[in-house]
């Protein structure tokens, strides 16, 4: 049997109403070149269940656990583990997929593809539209959601989702492979997924602290201080007009080295003003 062009890996906990919803998404789908696969962290409210039933209906679902696990990146680096396709994607219990919407993509060996996502909340509906291209300053301080990302497994041959955090590992894999080892992407310009927008994801206080903690712990002071500094740059005022100074690579290499050091100049000052308060 050849392998499945895309691995979908659904990690669920207790969500058996979500769960049901995923699967829905997943078997309406036209396109077939693709195996499922269910990590279940031992759930009691009937999802092993509902996935025991999806696997007499479903010829794709390839492998599924039911057991404790570590939390969310445990339960999808158990998912890779499994995994046989030449894409992975990440479809949590209650996310589900576009409208047949995977007929539309062309898996064409780049390694990163996102699409766009429409997000949900108690009150309101938020589209979340991505840029075409993806530099140091907007991934310092923005996330893919994974729920609308196709991986190549190659990126995941000597890397796995770091248990020791619970908001930021995937983006911090996508961190490491499109900035540090510049990997090729490509921009989806539709709807792939459709997300509980509400999530422990949605707290920035906590995300921001996260990855400035993955930034101290990964890399040297002097380049964890470069990437804190261009997250802080993209949350000020200078983010509306980022996309003016990206207009020439040349202009833009400039004003970031500029704006950059002007950056750190205010810091100075700023914590000299706190030392005389003090």
């Amino acid at each position: 049997m050849n392998k499945p062009i895309l691995s979908i890996i659904t990690v669920n906990f207790n969500n058996v109403l979500g769960l049901l919803k995923t699967l829905e998404s997943v078997s309406s789908q036209s396109f077939s070149s693709y195996e499922h696969i269910i990590i279940d962290a031992g759930s009691t409210d009937g999802s092993k269940e509902i996935i025991m039933q999806y696997q007499k209906k479903s010829p794709h679902l390839s492998y599924w656990s039911s057991e404790p696990d570590k939390g969310i990146y445990d339960g999808m680096n158990k998912g890779i583990e499994h995994a046989e396709g030449q894409y992975l994607y990440f479809l949590n219990s209650g996310d589900c997929l576009s409208q047949d919407v995977l007929s539309k993509i062309h898996f064409d060996g780049t390694e990163y593809l996102y699409g766009d996502t429409i997000l949900f909340y108690k009150r309101k509906t938020k589209k979340r539209t991505y840029p075409d291209t993806l530099d140091l300053i907007y991934l310092s301080d923005n996330s893919l959601h994974h729920q609308s990302c196709f991986i190549h497994h190659t990126l995941f041959k000597d890397k796995r989702y770091d248990t020791n955090y619970k908001i930021i590992s995937d983006w911090a894999h996508c961190f490491q492979c499109l900035i540090i080892e510049n990997r090729t992407y490509r921009h989806l310009p539709y709807i792939v997924s459709e997300c509980d927008g509400s999530g422990i994801s949605s707290n920035e206080k906590k995300l921001n602290q996260e990855r400035i903690l993955w930034f101290q712990n990964t890399f040297s002071t002097t380049q964890s201080k470069t990437f804190i500094d261009c997250a802080a740059l993209y949350r000020s005022g200078f983010r509306d007009i980022i996309h003016i100074l990206a207009n020439t690579r040349k202009f833009k290499k400039r004003m970031k080295t500029l704006i950059l050091f002007l950056f750190r100049i205010n810091n100075i000052f700023s914590c000299k003003h706190k030392h005389l308060e003090d």
